[in-house]
């Protein structure tokens, strides 16, 4: 019953974990961060698509053999998350910075900076309950140890 409990919750917290990266990426489009070089994904654009596209493979491909029985992607999975955190805490850091000293851009956009802020933060609460849902050790009960 353990297992099973566990399994879901690696599941639940793996599907919300991308949907904050999908809602990052999607509110930083509607930013200022939008206009700041030529290479950056603008709400509506195919670039846009193609990195949603991108990101929600490479969650749900390792979630879907996870599912199936094939738990050393685990690992995998594991990876990925700690890519997510890296990205989370860089941009979490990074719009106050930008807002605070930045360009002149910024200055008036508070409420879309403020909204990427929540989702990188989202991102990263749920990428840490994600590693606690997927290495935490069963604990052992005294009927187990008897």
């Amino acid at each position: 019953m353990r297992n099973s409990t566990a399994k879901n919750n690696v599941i639940v917290t793996t599907l919300l974990s991308a949907l904050f990266f999908c809602f990052t990426l999607v509110l930083a489009s509607l930013s200022p961060l939008a206009d700041s070089g030529p290479n950056v994904n603008t709400f509506g654009s195919t670039g846009l698509w193609l990195s949603l596209s991108m990101v929600l493979f490479l969650y749900l491909l390792p979630l879907a053999f996870y599912m199936l029985g094939m738990h050393f992607l685990k690992f995998v999975m594991a990876a990925f998350c700690s890519i997510g955190l890296l990205i989370g805490a860089s941009t979490l850091l990074l719009m106050p910075a930008l807002f605070l000293f930045g360009l002149e851009d910024f200055s008036g956009n508070s409420a879309s900076i403020i909204g990427v802020m929540i989702s990188c933060l989202g991102l990263l609460i749920t990428n840490i309950v994600w590693f606690v849902a997927a290495f935490k050790r069963p604990s052992a009960t005294v009927q187990e140890s008897v």
